[in-house]
């Protein structure tokens, strides 16, 4: 697919997806968000991906959703409403598969600030800014961040960056466990490459059912976790028995694994 307000680029086992409306400070528009969902179908299909990170060009991540798909009133435009509702399109970024990395590079504000949420991974420039804003433009809250915020910083956190909307600098994001890191803004997508190499270098079938378990037991108690646990297992030997076998043979041997994932090896060649 040919994107206009996202680029997309693909490099040794990782994506870049970066936000491309840097006027709008990377407002979400629709098509912006019919590219994002796009790029992570593209993703998904791609065995060749074992990881992804969005983050925004220029001085934003994402300034929350398009003013410009507003109405004078506030109202959202009738295609916005009818074609991208908020819960669509979070839950779209959600499904996919890969690890999915934020490198926050200014303001993520509103959607901007779902958008990282919906990242399993954020890393924050020191200039980076974060608000749940909605109560500023008298609106409840939107774009999945209550489902998201909580489980990044817990309930009580969370309501007062709901209730106040206030805006909280980097190092405060940091304190309260919303981003993992905050690092210069000069080397914000250097160190975020260097943990999404880490991240692709690991076993990829492995890490992505290790995704879907930690998901899928946000919502329930060990027991009911546990089968969903076991099923992974079953999975990770099924798809992956090589990757299992590899690591195994490179612990005891002192050595840096070498996964390949679904593919397997090379026909005739020996991992390591």
């Amino acid at each position: 697919m040919a994107y206009e307000d996202l680029i997309y680029e693909k490099r040794d086992h990782i994506v870049t997806l970066t936000l491309d409306r840097p006027k709008a400070l990377n407002a979400l528009s629709p098509r912006l968000l019919d590219e994002l969902a796009e790029a992570g179908r593209e993703i998904d299909a791609d065995p060749d991906v074992r990881v992804a990170v969005i983050t925004g060009a220029g001085h934003g991540f994402c300034a929350g959703g398009d003013i410009n798909s507003m109405n004078p009133a506030g109202a959202e435009a009738r295609t916005t409403v009818q074609q991208y509702p908020p819960d669509h399109w979070v839950s779209r970024l959600l499904a996919v598969s890969k690890p999915l990395l934020a490198a926050v590079n200014g303001v993520a504000a509103g959607g901007g600030l779902s958008l990282a949420l919906a990242c399993d991974v954020r890393i924050a420039s020191e200039k980076a800014r974060f608000s749940a804003i909605f109560a500023k433009i008298g609106r409840s809250v939107l774009d999945g961040n209550g489902w998201l915020l909580p489980r990044a910083v817990g309930l009580s956190k969370a309501l007062e960056m709901l209730l106040t909307a206030d805006m909280l600098d980097a190092a405060e994001a940091e304190r309260i466990g919303l981003v993992s890191y905050v690092v210069p803004h000069d080397q914000l997508l250097e160190r975020t490459m260097e943990m999404a190499e880490k991240i692709a270098a690991g076993p990829p079938v492995a890490l992505q059912l290790t995704r879907n378990v930690v998901y899928d037991a946000l919502d329930k108690s060990y027991l009911d976790h546990l089968p969903t646990q076991w099923a992974a297992q079953k999975t990770n030997s099924a798809l992956a028995p090589h990757d299992i076998a590899e690591g195994g043979r490179a612990f005891f041997e002192k050595r840096t694994a070498k996964f390949t994932g679904l593919a397997g090896p090379e026909p005739g060649s020996e991992p390591g």
